[in-house]
């Protein structure tokens, strides 16, 4: 969910910091009052572009924050493949444009790029109301919605399909390289053996590069060590007056005084100790001193062998460690180019093999596919019944693509086999279909939906498909476009119910949908020597009766008006519970 937002020079609104809370959060407020304003900061946090247009008048850059606190664990693999932290379970999300143009993103406190953000955003938030930043028209996200809607057993059949697909792949790969040019796979292997050799030759350990910048560190400076470690030790022990002969003297002083001093022995014991010490770091010193000396001829190994390891890691990889790793690959794919060579029919046949189990897995993920269509139709209609959609009517159309020089054909008893198009995801396209009015054919929603329709849909979509669950959190911008009354009720209640467990805020103008909301915050605009702005504030009690009342009767608030409006926000409590 996300659990605060702080804008700053976005449009006409200076500041705002708004914290919202689980459930269903409702935004609402007067018809040019700055709603649009939110919901594009909302849409900056999920990777949208931004423009210098959208910095106030007067300010040098716009800035929006966002802290959220995402479910699961897809978000965390996302910000490690980008090299950042996750830490804890928040997520703060940052974005500054600046008039200048310049454009920047932190997540966490670190920058990173629009493109990590991008593709962070799908685990953060969704936002669903213009018609362009509506997903549900791409073919992509319908799969994954009907997939969904399958429950538990997708996954496997899923699973099943996506290690058919790379188990082919990787023996079409195989087989392709071998029935390649001949030459061409000679020269690749001869290209392997020599960088195993390469590799071979320098008889390399792993982190070795480490031990021989140390020692190269020491020999070059061989002779301030020495000089160091000379002076240190005739300080200490040899030199007239050293600091060994000083502290044994000491201790001698202190022992004549033992009996007239109560302190005299434990000062004396303290100060043996610490002769004793300091002798053993003299001899540690002598030590060290008698086995060092300048050796050019070991710098130059030294130089030498580094030189050749670090040509090797530029070519194969980052350190010795990586190095060793590549020659192990090398010699893998020795042994696969070398050895499909000689066992060339048994690959076909495992190529074979492999595109008759995809086949088969996709076929049986296709008829589960229908099964789960059929149900999910019925479903969402039962929802948009309530939504001012009752005669409308969705399908769900699964699709074959025809690809020429496809391996995979498919006639499933139709006569003539056709080369299909496939993947991870199998061999379907879905395309929902849509029919508004009674007697028109069903379209593909893309090409027929308007944008207040397509907002319903989603919604009916998301409840018939993932039940109470809103994750992450969904942002409807304009799913009360053309619907009142009694629909206007049933899709609040719609509303609060999937926000159950996750997180909802909806921007409406329509108090039966207003009263269902957990939290409730109203947007308005004021003029204040010669500056519009605008303020988001939480509504409770009082305040939020007269804004649901406003909604109702306009600015003209009555007690009538008050009074139905405390029956909506009470009726929809008790619906709640």
């Amino acid at each position: 969910m996300l659990r605060e937002i702080h804008v700053r020079n976005l449009a006409v609104l200076a500041e705002a910091a708004v914290e919202l809370g689980a459930g269903f959060n409702v935004l609402s407020g007067e018809t040019g009052a700055g709603k649009s304003i939110v919901v594009d900061s909302l849409s900056l946090l999920a990777g949208a572009r931004a423009s210098t247009e959208m910095v106030r008048t007067g300010a040098e850059a716009l800035t929006v924050s966002g802290v959220f606190e995402p479910e699961g664990e897809g978000w965390r693999a996302v910000l490690e493949e980008a090299g950042l932290e996750a830490e804890g379970d928040e997520v703060l999300v940052r974005r500054e444009i600046g008039r200048s143009g310049r454009n920047r993103v932190f997540v966490n406190d670190q920058p990173t790029t629009l493109r990590l953000l991008s593709d962070l955003a799908p685990y953060l938030l969704r936002i669903h109301g213009q018609r362009d930043e509506l997903g549900l028209i791409e073919p992509d996200l319908q799969r994954a919605m009907l997939d969904r809607s399958g429950g538990p057993d997708a996954q496997p059949l899923l699973d099943r399909v996506a290690a058919a697909c790379e188990q082919h792949a990787r023996l079409a790969e195989r087989l392709e390289r071998l029935s390649g040019d001949d030459r061409v796979r000679r020269e690749r292997i001869d290209l392997l053996r020599f960088q195993a050799s390469e590799i071979d030759a320098a008889r390399l350990r792993a982190g070795e590069e480490v031990e021989l910048k140390a020692e190269r560190d020491v020999l070059r400076n061989a002779e301030a060590i020495t000089r160091a470690l000379g002076t240190a030790f005739s300080l200490l022990f040899e030199d007239e007056g050293a600091a060994v002969e000083r502290v044994g003297k000491a201790g001698s002083l202190l022992a004549e005084v033992e009996a007239w001093e109560p302190q005299a022995a434990a000062w004396g014991a303290e100060l043996e100790e610490a002769r004793i010490r300091l002798t053993e770091t003299a001899r540690s010193l002598q030590h060290r001193l008698d086995g060092l000396e300048a050796d050019p001829a070991r710098l130059d190994f030294v130089e030498e062998r580094l030189a050749v390891i670090e040509r090797l890691c530029r070519k194969h990889g980052g350190d010795s460690g990586a190095v060793l790793a590549r020659r192990a690959e090398i010699e893998a794919e020795l042994a696969e180019l070398e050895g499909d060579a000689e066992n060339r029919d048994e690959l076909e046949g495992k190529v074979a093999a492999a595109l008759d189990a995809y086949r088969e897995a996709a076929l049986a993920l296709s008829k589960a596919r229908e099964v789960w269509g059929k149900a999910l139709t019925e479903r969402i209609e039962g929802e948009l019944k309530d939504l001012g959609l009752a005669r409308a009517r969705l399908a769900v159309a699964l699709e074959r693509r025809r690809r020429a020089g496809s391996p995979l054909i498919l006639d499933e008893g139709k006569g003539d086999g056709e080369e299909t198009d496939f993947g991870r995801d199998g061999i379907d396209q879905v395309v929902f279909l849509f029919a508004p009015n009674p007697g028109e054919p069903p379209r593909p929603l893309a090409r027929i939906a308007s944008g207040g329709e397509l907002s319903r849909i989603h919604l009916a979509l998301q409840l018939a498909s993932r039940g109470e669950s809103a994750h992450p959190t969904l942002v409807f911008d304009e799913v009360d476009t053309g619907i009142g009354g009694a629909e206007a009720a049933a899709l609040g209640a719609k509303l609060q119910r999937l926000a159950k467990g996750g997180q909802i805020l909806a921007v409406t103008h329509l108090p039966q949908v207003a009263s269902y909301g957990d939290l409730h915050f109203r947007v308005s605009k004021k003029v204040d020597g010669g500056r519009t702005s605008v303020k988001v504030e939480e509504l409770e009690g009082k305040a939020r009766v007269e804004e649901v009342a406003r909604m109702l009767a306009g600015k003209q608030i009555t007690d009538t008006s008050l009074s139905h409006a405390r029956e909506l926000i009470a009726g929809a409590a008790r619906k709640r519970k």
